[in-house]
């Protein structure tokens, strides 16, 4: 007869507060893009060094809802652009889609990509309004 099997050890799992480790970007193979990472990362740093001496660690959270918002506004552009390249036309607010024709296809993708895009900008008004309460509510916790 044997024993009881062996209970697997768990995982240690880092704590909540300790940050998640940032994923290293690809390595750069050409001149062109060895050139376009020195001078990116250089403006960042510049830049990060700017609202962390103006503002402390608002001055991250500052720069990290800028990255956000960035981000964000390239992914906003894509349903209006894909629109444009399949219907030809360009949708940016309700009222130019109750010109289209009631029973083309058209007035139903200008609805939708307009509301994707009132959708997406919410998201990103969540995320920014998020961030800061969050980083409010550190500062206070630890001035």
């Amino acid at each position: 007869m044997t024993g009881p099997p062996p209970t697997p050890t768990p995982t240690p799992t880092p704590p909540p507060s300790s940050p998640i480790p940032v994923e290293a970007s690809p390595p750069v193979t050409t001149r062109s893009g060895t050139f376009t990472k020195k001078v990116v990362m250089n403006v960042l740093e510049l830049v990060d060094q700017v609202f962390y001496a103006l503002m402390g660690k608002l001055g991250r959270t500052v720069y990290g809802s800028i990255q956000d918002a960035i981000a964000i506004g390239i992914i906003l552009k894509l349903p209006g652009l894909i629109g444009e390249i399949i219907i030809g036309k360009d949708f940016s607010g309700f009222d130019i889609c109750l010109q289209e024709s009631p029973w083309g296809v058209s007035r139903y993708a200008c609805f939708i990509i307009v509301a994707s895009d009132f959708l997406l900008w919410i998201v990103l008004a969540g995320r920014i309004i998020g961030r800061f309460w969050a980083d409010l509510k550190d500062l206070k916790n630890n001035p």
